[in-house]
């Protein structure tokens, strides 16, 4: 290809992205736009999903305190309590106790 096919293709390309994200601009709204479109009663469902995602903060605190701890975590042992330990967790698997196929890493 010579020079000019190029620079052509370099330019619709261009072209075609640029227009794609000014149409995406001036047509999605932001979230604060679509929050005050919402009605009464999903803006108060919104809020309950908000109030619980600020909940899971502590999901995530357990999963680092464990990680700090180097323990092995399992979903169930998490949601339960963090007094437990998630290496009691019953191991009929037969994949020992470093977990499965023996791929925990020690640093």
């Amino acid at each position: 290809m010579s020079a000019g096919a190029w620079i052509r293709w370099a330019l619709i390309s261009t072209s075609i992205i640029g227009g794609g994200v000014l149409m995406m601009r001036a047509t999605v709204p932001t979230e604060e736009e679509f929050y005050n479109k919402l009605s009464p009663e999903l803006k108060r469902e919104m809020d309950k999903i908000i109030r619980q995602r600020e909940g899971s903060q502590t999901m995530k605190e357990r999963l680092d305190a464990a990680g700090e701890k180097d323990e092995i975590v399992w979903g169930d042992s998490i949601s339960s309590s963090t007094s437990s330990t998630s290496t009691s967790k019953s191991n009929s698997s037969g994949f020992g106790s470093s977990g499965f196929g023996g791929t925990r890493r020690s640093f």
